[in-house]
């Protein structure tokens, strides 16, 4: 009876296993129709563990053997991550080899680049743009500021984090979870706050990224 039990959860297990599959087979297969008109494109080896939301008018980018979405990772709804190039002349470009957490969004009205091998964690909001002015009088008119964002190779953005426009943050950086970056990070140090300033460097000794978010 034990054995026959045992073979019966096994087997339930590589049932769920194969949906699995089937399920981020289906979330590559659904990006289709923006694949067929030249607005996304997927390297070979992306895997999509959550759906991609992909909308706007421009172009957006993804590198070989990135990972959107985390099925361990928190997830709110279906976990969608956001890429959404926006204005026809907007381009999104996500390197090779990245790791995406769960409901990331990425929206651009000018450029936004993402390194190599960078992790991404769970409600990152990464923006080129303010969206809306400042004065009242102009808050819903068209001429908003936009400046092109920038993660180079190897950046770990922890959980919950908001770039805004204009920002590099620099190779092997660290950004804490909860930070709210308004201005440019240098490589190799680990940065935190509201707004995001640097708290330290990176040295050899110290401990090495984890390979996901």
């Amino acid at each position: 009876m034990a054995d026959r039990l045992g073979d019966c959860v096994r087997w339930g297990q590589r049932l769920l296993k194969r949906l699995g599959r089937w399920r981020y087979a289906w979330n590559r297969w659904a990006t289709w129709p923006r694949r067929a008109t030249g607005n996304l494109a997927l390297a070979p080896g992306v895997r999509l563990y959550v759906p991609l939301r992909c909308d706007g008018e421009g172009k957006v980018r993804v590198g070989e053997k990135t990972r959107l979405g985390c099925r361990n990772s928190v997830q709110y709804g279906n976990g969608s991550i956001l890429l959404q190039a926006r204005d026809s002349k907007s381009s999104i470009q996500i390197g090779r080899n990245c790791a995406f957490s769960n409901n990331v969004s990425i929206v651009s009205m000018e450029f936004v680049e993402i390194g190599d091998d960078c992790l991404i964690g769970e409600l990152v909001s990464i923006m080129d743009s303010d969206f809306h002015g400042i004065d009242p009088d102009k808050r819903r008119s068209d001429a908003v500021q936009s400046a092109p964002v920038k993660l180079e190779n190897n950046v770990w953005l922890g959980s919950r984090v908001i770039i805004q426009k204009g920002v590099t943050v620099g190779a092997n950086s660290i950004i804490t979870p909860n930070a709210v970056v308004t201005a440019s990070v240098p490589a190799n140090t680990i940065a935190g706050g509201i707004p995001a300033r640097v708290i330290r460097e990176l040295t050899q000794s110290s401990s090495p990224l984890p390979d996901r978010p």
